[in-house]
């Protein structure tokens, strides 16, 4: 009788113990050993496929390049598992309602979050956007940088916020950033991306307070979201945008950099040891790849990218053999029917609709998209083309300056054959066959794509394509070909 009676003690204590669990997910999480290491050269090839090879080529090109890896002890499977948690309620990823269906969770559907224009992200996109050699490649790589520093320049700052809503708050950001430790042009990249080129309403102060960071910034409605982030910065006396800016940084600085959440990467997926998979700053699936670009647009655009930069990159225990595969069913990563590169001296807005100027996301300098619809008439004076970015995000740009201006601009320049429109005529046709991955006797934008979809691992080269698309003749087919295809496509 007592044996039974203790028996169901411990059933009792299971179901609860089971229960807790059940209701708070993986929050008491199981403290781990994690190592961090400068010996890239030690990496076991093995166990971290394709990881030292993609360094070790950036580490070729850009030789003042710092790499570290954190070896998380942490098992791939089980950290996807506890991303693709919050189902119904809060889902720790979300993307755009724009993205392809293949990114989108077969669970919650079109179930919409946070403002209405989210969805939860699936297991697929999840395990694509989190796998680091998908983002090993000279473009993608700063996500991955060490967020610490305090020697930033103000010129470079100004450039940064050059037409935002930071404009005038330079010198203030760079004072705070510095006396927190913390990367000013981070700051400005995280600033840009919380709150748009031109800012939000949490950043207007037409209520008296402001919220740079969108701290405590959530709900299912826009109404909700910025209800509860100005309540936030009332109760922390936020009423000018320097106090909101100085909070913010503090905060940003207190809660993550310096409790090793210390690169967009980590700060977007909690994978060390503090508060892992739980402490993380925001839903946005694709925000820590969003912001590295800002990054190095920013870096590009004052040649610093040849500077000193340290990357932390995360590996994971039984990492899949190959890199995970972008998760894309009808439109492609990058369509090769017509790619444009965006023509402008820094940055043009992707908007919701054509009438709808809803900030979707920024489109960089000498980017390169996809257009998927090219527009036959004018709305308010221009064109406005339907374009996809390499990271799937779908809306609407202008095509050209609009009537009322006076200096006529082409702003999607074709990456191949001639087009006209206005008053202005541009022809981009290259004649070259060095890069030829399609074999057609010609360099198109199908060879940039074959390319760059290869080094992403999503499709692969036989012997003879291999062969073809080595640009530079190094017996390889790498981001230095890539790059190489890009720059004569764009002369």
């Amino acid at each position: 009788m007592k044996k039974a009676k203790y028996l169901c003690l411990i059933l009792l204590f299971t179901i609860i113990s089971y229960t807790i669990l059940q209701l708070y997910g993986n929050q008491y999480t199981y403290s781990v050993a994690q190592q961090l290491s400068s010996d890239i050269n030690g990496i076991d090839a093995a166990a971290y496929s394709g990881v030292k090879e993609k360094i070790q080529e950036l580490q070729k090109k850009y030789p003042n390049w710092n790499f570290k890896v954190l070896y998380t002890n942490l098992d791939w499977n089980d950290v996807i598992s506890n991303e693709y948690q919050g189902h119904g309620s809060s889902p720790k990823n979300l993307v755009s309602q724009s993205r392809d269906s293949s990114w989108i969770c077969s669970i919650c559907g079109n179930r919409a979050y946070d403002n209405g224009s989210w969805r939860c992200a699936s297991e697929s996109a999840i395990r694509y956007m989190m796998d680091p050699r998908n983002s090993l490649n000279e473009n993608d790589i700063f996500q991955f940088e060490e967020l610490t520093g305090s020697s930033a320049q103000l010129d470079v700052v100004k450039m940064m916020t050059a037409g935002t809503f930071l404009q005038g708050h330079e010198q203030g950001i760079i004072n705070t950033a510095n006396n927190n430790q913390v990367n000013a042009y981070y700051i400005v990249a995280r600033l840009i991306q919380e709150q748009g080129k031109s800012g939000s309403t949490l950043v207007s102060g037409k209520t008296g307070f402001y919220n740079a960071f969108n701290i405590g910034a959530s709900g299912s409605t826009s109404d909700q979201v910025i209800a509860n982030g100005l309540a936030y910065a009332q109760k922390k006396g936020w009423d000018t945008l320097e106090k909101s800016i100085d909070g913010g940084i503090g905060f940003v600085a207190n809660e993550y950099i310096k409790k090793g959440q210390n690169t967009l990467y980590f700060q977007k997926f909690n994978v060390t040891t503090n508060g892992t998979y739980w402490h993380q700053y925001q839903q946005n699936l694709t925000a820590a790849q969003s912001e590295g670009t800002t990054l190095r647009s920013t870096y590009q655009s004052v040649n610093a990218l040849n500077s000193s930069h340290t990357f932390i990159i995360p590996l994971y225990k039984n990492m899949p053999v190959s890199s995970s595969v972008r998760p894309e069913t009808t439109t492609g990563s990058l369509p090769g029917s017509d790619l444009v590169r965006i023509n402008v001296n820094s940055s043009l807005k992707l908007r919701k609709a054509p009438q709808d100027n809803t900030l979707v996301a920024w489109l960089w300098k000498d980017e390169i998209v996809a257009r998927l619809e090219k527009a036959t008439t004018k709305i308010d004076g221009t064109y406005w083309d339907k374009v996809q970015k390499s990271n799937g995000q779908v809306g609407y740009t202008a095509r050209e300056t609009f009537d009322y201006e006076s200096s006529y601009k082409l702003y999607l320049v074709p990456l191949n054959g001639s087009t006209s429109s206005g008053n202005a005529q541009v022809n981009t046709q290259v004649n070259t066959t060095k890069g030829d991955a399609n074999g057609d006797g010609k360099l198109t934008a199908s060879d940039y794509v074959l390319i760059k979809n290869h080094i992403m691992g999503t499709t692969q080269f036989d012997q003879n394509a291999l062969l073809r698309a080595d640009t530079n003749g190094d017996g390889k087919v790498t981001a230095s070909d890539y790059v190489l295809v890009k720059n004569q496509l764009m002369q």
